[in-house]
């Protein structure tokens, strides 16, 4: 006597017919900084839904958080560029009338290199993200949650927790 299996028919779910198929859009929406609810927009599925597959479903979760990096590490840069101060160019184009054809024309093309000054908030920023030890806002207030966290430690270790 055989077992009959019957398989699983249906309509597919939303992650199978409009996430998964679109991973690559989807890594660079990320890396172009489109937030959760822009890419669910684009994909043409709920918020809520997109929410689900990503708190069940490990490898779109993943993709989420990986598809950041890039970004991220770009950011990173510009940011300390920004604290540090940077050197760039600037291009310009000398535009002057030309009477007989009553049209613009460039006459000239300028390239200059200049210069832009480290910026405090970038500095402030890098500093208490670098530098966390060092550099707070409050140093009385970070020494104080310090100083209550151990005590705190020390209480639970006397009582045995």
């Amino acid at each position: 006597m055989g077992v009959n299996i019957v398989a699983k028919t249906g309509r597919k779910s939303a992650y199978e017919t409009s996430i998964k198929p679109r991973f690559d859009d989807i890594t660079n929406w990320l890396q172009s900084g489109a937030t959760e609810k822009q890419i669910a927009s684009n994909l043409n599925v709920a918020y809520s839904t997109f929410n689900k597959y990503k708190a069940e479903i490990q490898e779109f979760s993943e993709l989420l958080k990986n598809g950041r990096q890039k970004l991220v590490i770009e950011l990173r840069g510009a940011l300390v560029n920004r604290a540090m101060g940077f050197h760039y160019y600037e291009e310009t184009e000398i535009k002057e009338l030309d009477k007989e054809i009553n049209t613009l024309i460039t006459t000239k093309k300028e390239r200059k290199k200049k210069y832009a000054a480290p910026d405090v908030a970038a500095l402030n920023l890098c500093l208490k993200n670098y530098d966390k030890e060092n550099w707070s806002n409050d140093p009385r207030a970070d020494d104080l949650k310090r100083e209550e966290l151990e005590m705190k430690k020390k209480a639970l270790e006397e009582s045995n927790w």
